[in-house]
């Protein structure tokens, strides 16, 4: 599903780690919030990367500016998000921080889809370009 959920758009995904064949969640999706505001691919709360076994890969360290302007250490490795309604993957950089409760995805991970948001009509819609 595609779609503004309380005026936030949101993208029906599965997170999986390819490397010990382990996705989140195990049986169904989640919904993942799409943030133009956030330039990197995906971050998500650390039980979500830990159930992914991405802290047991090689990990990379980075500063991430949140959007009150201060600097936030983030961990992160390489992750493949399967978008639901079209069926299909992405591979890029799933990130954790102190502090985050949702799935967000950003610019880096619209590379390549053509997003619709129309807040008139309250719709949000993704197709691949």
């Amino acid at each position: 599903m595609s779609n503004l959920l309380d005026g936030i758009p949101v993208i029906e995904v599965i997170l999986e780690n390819p490397f010990f064949d382990v996705k989140y969640p195990k049986n169904e999706s989640v919904l993942g919030v799409f943030d133009t505001g956030y330039e990197g691919f995906a971050i998500v709360p650390e039980r979500v990367f830990e159930e992914l076994k991405m802290n047991e890969l090689r990990l990379h360290r980075r500063k991430i500016m949140l959007p009150n302007g201060e600097l936030e250490e983030s961990v992160g490795t390489y992750g493949r998000i399967r978008i639901v309604d079209l069926n299909i993957t992405k591979d890029g950089f799933i990130e954790t921080s102190k502090g985050v409760n949702e799935i967000v995805l950003g610019i880096e991970f619209a590379n390549g889809l053509m997003l619709t948001l129309d807040y008139c009509t309250k719709r949000f819609e993704i197709s691949i370009c």
